[in-house]
């Protein structure tokens, strides 16, 4: 992780995935649909597979998540990334996926609120992990305008340390908050980054001229919530089937001609529907995998450039 985190920053990160959402919008990608493995009994871990084409670049590439909840903090969530050769399918690169995951997830935040709240001042966290880090660090390039955070989690040493951090490198004044509530309350931007299997994010806590970015689990907002604001997916396939906009469509909440454009059409200049001063809108992060896509690609580029990985005989020679 520490090579990829040398090729790979947020500035980079905004950058090619701005390119890779208006990508797709241009119909310049193809994906596979989100796939899930879950075991079963008490475990309850899962695999999920991501895979995308994206021909600008001759990206091709496959994810694996697994997340298994009941590890230790921090240590639940593995994931490895292939990057192959397009023309002949061979096996270009391995790298580890949790930065790569989290770098082109924040750097969706970023762009969401860019475009869809550029006077945003003020941003309360629900959750403090690597999302919500990464989440605030791209908001920050994206919204300079961006100064005040309240951060709230579960946990007051963690939500402490968080508050600390953004104030000593990002420049945030910032408060720690001990419930949901006083997070959101009095602000421009929402962050939802969570693994909560029940909804932390609730009609009461939703206001006109709201923007939220629902970056962690489907489950983290209510289906009520999400009726109230205009969704903008990363990709409509994946809000539809497997992202929050998901939830509140099998709760009957909403249906499935409600949803709004996706970022990647934003970013392309398609208007929003509502006025900005009284609707609330909702960046319904499930990760698309032209996400993981356009960030292999570039990693191994600056690796072959720099010199930079381990060279590993795969043993696929079949001649004789």
């Amino acid at each position: 992780m520490r090579e990829v985190r040398k090729l790979l920053g947020m500035e980079q990160a905004l950058d090619i995935q701005r390119q890779a959402f208006l990508a797709m919008t241009r119909g310049r990608t193809v994906a596979a649909p989100n796939s899930w493995l879950r075991l079963p009994g008490e475990r309850r871990g899962w695999l999920k597979l991501l895979a995308g084409y994206e021909e600008t670049d001759g990206g091709l590439s496959v994810k694996v998540l697994a997340r298994f909840p009941d590890n230790p903090t921090g240590s639940n969530l593995g994931s490895l990334l292939l990057l192959f050769d397009p023309d002949n399918g061979f096996p270009l690169a391995i790298m580890n996926g949790v930065y790569v995951t989290a770098l082109r997830t924040g750097a969706g935040a970023g762009l969401a609120t860019h475009v869809l709240a550029p006077d945003a001042t003020r941003v309360g966290l629900i959750g403090t992990g690597i999302v919500a880090w990464h989440s605030l660090v791209a908001m920050r390039l994206t919204n300079p305008k961006l100064a005040e955070l309240k951060a709230f989690s579960r946990s007051p040493e963690r939500r402490n340390r968080f508050t600390r951090r953004a104030e000593a490198e990002l420049g945030f004044a910032s408060t720690a908050v001990p419930s949901v509530d006083e997070a959101v309350a009095d602000v421009d931007v929402v962050v939802t980054a969570t693994n909560a299997p029940e909804p932390v994010l609730f009609p009461e806590h939703i206001r006109p001229g709201l923007h939220v970015n629902a970056m962690g689990i489907r489950t983290e907002i209510s289906p009520e919530a999400i009726a109230r604001c205009v969704v903008i997916g990363d990709g409509r396939e994946e809000a539809v089937e497997d992202g929050k906009f998901s939830v509140a469509l099998s709760a009957g909440t909403v249906v499935v001609d409600e949803i709004g454009p996706d970022l990647g059409a934003v970013l392309d200049g398609v208007a929003v529907p509502g006025d900005p001063r009284e609707r609330i809108t909702l960046f319904d992060s499930s990760g698309v995998a032209i996400q993981d896509v356009v960030c292999a690609r570039h990693v191994w580029r600056q690796a072959e450039l720099l010199g930079i990985g381990t060279l590993v005989d795969l043993g696929l020679d079949d001649s004789p």
